[in-house]
């Protein structure tokens, strides 16, 4: 390894070490704290897998030229699915329904006791696991994107894709405040995923190659233009579907559905919402930019912002549900995000730096 992985893998270890401390002292404001980080982690390998497969139906220079970097987010899927493991052990800890005494619920929660019991929820994210395991191992093995017969391939992917994704946000997201009902969530989660590994998978490209003077799709245009205008596109769907909630949240005036925008928006929080906010709308007018878009810098720059406001939307989705304490509790989001991003990045680099360790079950196949 590099000592730049060496580097990140200590600070990993060092966070995990923490987060052992931090479990032992007080283990639900620890896994609160843990969750939205591997929820982060998890969402860029689910929207790389969404890109490629979208991708392998349309065609298209873009997609040639980010698709080694989503093929290592896809790689990294085990490796966020095994990091969930510490919340699959203590459930009753995180989500309210889980594990608790009926009678002690609201009755909207009761009527969904039916879909939400530990049992079913561990069967559905077996599914959910095994659905994107498999499509991952096809995606990695898959050379050719154009290959005749592939198209089918990648538009049933697609939709198991989406069926998992939206079973997994109802289940890890939405059922943390499960007296919230909201029927575009899972479409809001699916466009952000796909905006932070499009984002990533475009950081990564500018680092190794001057994209804005390779030819894009068309004469005259750029290839950083084409991946600036996905990225817009992505970006702009992402913002409509959570206005849209927003809208129609707002439009209903119901209690329930209000109160949780009200958590999100009291105790500090709304800061972190005027962020995301000016994050997204800096990202959305920077890519209107032609200047911008055929600007290695400017591009470079547009990316960074769309990936730092997928941050700051996981985590204003996730934590303040959780969260409980001061300022000073923060640390043990500090602990996580450390921990995760070390190990996280260490192992993402070091493939990045040898690509062909995300294929070696197939040439052991082909040598067996």
């Amino acid at each position: 390894m590099s000592r730049v992985e060496q580097g990140f893998l200590a600070a990993g270890a060092v966070g995990l070490v923490i987060c052992g401390l931090g479990v032992s002292l007080d283990a639900k404001a620890m896994l609160s704290a843990w969750l939205p980080a591997i929820l982060f982690a998890l969402s860029l390998p689910l929207g790389a897998l969404t890109i490629l497969m979208v991708h392998g139906l349309t065609g298209g220079r873009w997609g040639d030229a980010v698709r080694q970097p989503l093929r290592i987010m896809i790689a990294m899927l085990p490796f966020a699915l095994i990091l969930l493991l510490p919340v699959l052990m203590r459930l009753d800890l995180i989500f309210p329904w889980a594990g608790a005494d009926p009678a002690m619920l609201p009755e909207q929660v009761r009527e969904k006791l039916a879909y939400l019991n530990m049992s079913f929820f561990l069967l559905r994210f077996a599914f959910c696991a095994a659905v994107w395991l498999i499509l991952a191992w096809t995606m990695l093995t898959l050379e050719d994107p154009a290959k005749r017969g592939s198209g089918r391939k990648y538009a049933l992917g697609l939709i198991l894709h989406a069926l998992a994704v939206s079973v997994f946000a109802i289940d890890w997201m939405l059922s943390l405040e499960p007296e919230f009902t909201s029927t575009i969530y899972a479409l809001c989660e699916a466009s952000a995923e796909v905006v932070g590994a499009f984002a990533l998978a475009i950081l990564v490209l500018a680092a190794r190659r001057a994209v804005e003077v390779m030819p894009g799709g068309e004469e005259d245009v750029a290839l950083s233009e084409d991946l600036a205008n996905m990225l817009l596109g992505f970006v702009l769907t992402w913002i409509y579907l959570a206005f849209m909630q927003w809208l129609v949240v707002w439009g209903g005036d119901l209690p329930d559905e209000i109160h949780w925008y009200v958590i999100r928006g009291d105790d500090g929080w709304h800061y972190l919402l005027y962020l995301m906010v000016a994050l997204q709308m800096a990202a959305f007018a920077g890519l209107l930019s032609r200047n911008l878009k055929r600007s290695h810098a400017g591009l470079v720059w547009l990316a960074g912002i769309a990936l730092a406001g997928h941050f700051a939307d996981v985590f204003w989705r996730i934590r303040p549900p959780l969260f409980s304490g001061g300022v000073l509790a923060l640390w043990h989001d500090a602990a996580a995000w450390i921990g995760v991003g070390g190990l996280w990045l260490a192992l993402f680099l070091f493939l990045l730096r040898r690509p062909d360790k995300i294929v070696w079950w197939k040439r052991e196949v082909a040598h067996g």
